[in-house]
């Protein structure tokens, strides 16, 4: 090993006595390298991350995992961008396509092209490949694609005489229909966060609008597609029939599963508590609805891992992260997207080996329509940061939307001029 990465790594001078000579030597040994590894899973994906971190503690003795478990809401919107401006960001950070292309720009990731072999290649998925690529190099791992559906109480519906929504007028009668004193009709999203504009994406894509030109250099929010999907989304918190803060996160089945809602959009990663923890409650899913004379549409998300690019350890932990989710072993990522929870895999290989897990309960039905996916964009943070704000207007702010997208159109072309 070279000398730099000893004297980086630190060393301890061992006395050992050679019996034959009778002669004092001196052994150099060097000290394992430590790895900051910050999660924010909790569940089984927790305990699965857990599991893995062991298993490479217990057979690697050079190099070694520290996971510190944190706030998932604080993780991309401070924790990260404030540790990174500090120099204390971890070696193997978690990046999701919102938060990617802004942490790429500023030079916060690793190059990690030369660590993917031909074979990882060939095996992922052309478009989440693509995703993980800027300015021609790979800067991000993906393992993951999580896609949006409609769960709901089949219990609660059968009672109203509401069948499942398979329309947006559909969606928003159902949810007055079944909005009481102690339930909720529908949960969506709050917080100015990436995953409030993960779960708008569908909206924007189903009413035909756009962000950007081909060319990315002129905004095309102000539109009236665009104010038709706010004016729908926003009728929902406006009218009481979502709420305006949640106790239990928006990526958690707990809201449907305790009954805080009738109704709630969420992704493939709820399917495992939904048939587990709360497999008393009679859960079902459909795809998104659609607007009338369209046809409905999903997203693909999901994260990515990504290397500190200020890392002391940039080659270690790059091995890591490969040997965790990209080696020739698809173990991890069969456990991962089969076990600690339910996500299309990145690599195609896993699908193929385990066919049969993807037609099993309310996988089967994402199964079905995950053809309709659209990769998650990624857009600049000013760009992003335009867009929460937009929808926000009309969550809580009463704003139409045709007022909240000509604002966001005003300061997107600012920021692309």
């Amino acid at each position: 090993m070279k000398m730099k990465k000893l004297v980086a790594a630190g060393m301890a001078a061992l006395l050992t006595i050679s019996t034959a000579s009778g002669a004092l030597t001196v052994r150099a040994e060097e000290e394992p390298v430590t790895l900051k590894f910050w999660t924010f899973q909790a569940g089984e994906e927790a305990a699965y991350l857990e599991k893995f971190v062991q298993e490479w503690n217990d057979t690697h003795d050079s190099v070694k995992v520290e996971q510190t478990v944190v706030n998932q809401s604080d993780y991309t919107t401070t924790l990260i961008p404030t540790a990174y401006a500090n120099g204390e960001a971890p070696d193997v950070m978690f990046v999701e396509p919102a938060t990617f292309r802004k942490y790429a720009e500023k030079g916060m990731l690793a190059d990690l092209s030369p660590y993917y072999t031909d074979e990882l290649k060939e095996d992922l998925l052309p478009s989440a490949l693509e995703a993980s690529t800027y300015d021609g190099k790979q800067l991000s791992l993906p393992y993951e694609m999580e896609t949006l559906g409609l769960f709901y109480n089949k219990d609660m519906l059968a009672e109203a005489g509401v069948e499942p929504p398979k329309t947006w007028d559909e969606l928003y009668e159902a949810a007055k229909q079944l909005t009481t004193d102690d339930v909720y009709g529908l949960v969506l999203p709050v917080e100015k966060t990436s995953y409030t504009l993960f779960n708008f994406w569908p909206f924007v894509w189903m009413s035909g609008a756009d962000i950007l030109s081909e060319d990315g250099k002129e905004c095309k929010v102000n539109s009236k597609e665009m104010a038709e999907a706010l004016d729908y989304w926003g009728r929902f918190y406006q009218e009481g029939l979502a709420p305006s803060s949640l106790q239990i996160g928006p990526y958690d089945i707990g809201n449907v599963g305790t009954g805080i809602a009738a109704m709630q959009i969420s992704g493939t990663y709820v399917i495992n508590a939904a048939e587990s923890t709360y497999q008393d409650v009679n859960i079902g899913v459909v795809p998104l609805p659609y607007p009338d004379g369209k046809e409905s549409v999903t997203v693909a998300g999901g994260q990515r891992l990504a290397v500190n690019a200020n890392s002391e350890h940039v080659e270690e932990a790059a091995e890591f992260i490969m040997w965790l989710f990209g080696g020739e072993d698809i173990t991890h990522l069969t456990d991962w997207t089969t076990k600690a929870k339910f996500a299309y895999p990145a690599r195609q290989s896993v699908i193929d080996q385990n066919k049969e897990i993807f037609e099993e309960g309310l996988r089967k039905t994402f199964t079905e329509f995950y053809v309709t996916a659209v990769p998650e964009p990624s857009y600049s943070a000013e760009v992003t940061d335009a867009l929460s704000d937009m929808l926000q207007e009309v969550m809580f702010s009463g704003s139409t939307g045709a007022d909240a997208a000509a604002a966001a159109e005003k300061t997107i072309n600012a920021a692309l001029n």
